[in-house]
């Protein structure tokens, strides 16, 4: 598979307090690559290194061999990549349509474009019924929906999942993984945090493993779950 996003030694301090350390791996189009480790790994400030947040102390980020690392999240957004939050981030005093309009406003596409790409959105996502609906009547669930319905209505080729299944019920877990899998079919690449590696068999076969700000291991999920090095990271964190 072609490489779409390489991260490449990576390092992140604030202060003399060390994030990051040399964190490298790469994603290629249409793959689902999990990111996994205890909390406080540094799951999430990679995230923020990628779309821009986050300013990098050295190393690189090569979407589509170009590099983007420390450029404004804005410029990070035009050149592909899009991102959720652990927390959706909506506008919760808006509308379900206003929400997803939101992402087109530097599109320039015609209004009749613009509401079919809303629509067949909400059909993917299975929020149809919500179009006029206020978002801050939403459970969590569909707001993390919704989220990523935004971010899939700039057409990314890079989506960065944070903890998509956290805190939502069964049913849209598994309306969340069919979107994700629709979304690689279609050859966009999926990073998925999360904290939880029981979750990731559902998601993904190959995971990356990071604990302490560093790259533990990178494998198939089957060979890492019972990986000595793993158990014992997880385990120590629950201690």
């Amino acid at each position: 598979m072609t490489t779409l996003l390489r991260v490449d030694s990576i390092h992140k301090s604030f202060g003399g307090v060390k994030t990051l350390t040399a964190v490298s791996f790469d994603l290629s189009a249409g793959q689902i690559l999990g990111l996994i480790g205890p909390n406080g790994a540094g799951k999430t400030t990679i995230f923020n290194v990628i779309s821009g947040i986050y300013r990098a102390n050295s190393g690189s980020v090569l979407l589509d061999g170009g590099n983007i690392v420390n450029r404004h999240p804005a410029q990070i957004a035009r050149y592909g990549i899009a991102r959720t939050f652990q927390v959706a981030r909506t506008f919760n005093e808006m509308t379900v349509e206003e929400n997803l309009r939101v992402a087109l406003v530097r599109s320039r596409l015609p209004i009749p474009l613009e509401h079919r790409r809303v629509l067949d959105m909400l059909k993917k996502t299975g929020l149809g019924d919500l179009l006029h609906k206020l978002v801050g009547v939403l459970p969590d669930g569909q707001k993390k929906l919704l989220e990523v319905a935004r971010a899939m209505m700039v057409r990314p080729k890079v989506i960065l999942l944070d903890e998509p299944f956290a805190g939502v019920s069964e049913d849209v877990i598994e309306m969340m993984i069919g979107l994700i899998r629709t979304l690689a079919q279609e050859g966009v690449g999926c990073l998925a945090i999360s904290h939880d590696i029981a979750s990731m068999p559902k998601l993904c076969s190959e995971v990356v493993v990071l604990v302490e700000g560093k790259v533990l291991t990178q494998g198939a999920i089957a060979e890492v779950r019972n990986d000595p090095r793993v158990v014992d990271a997880y385990l120590g964190a629950e201690a």
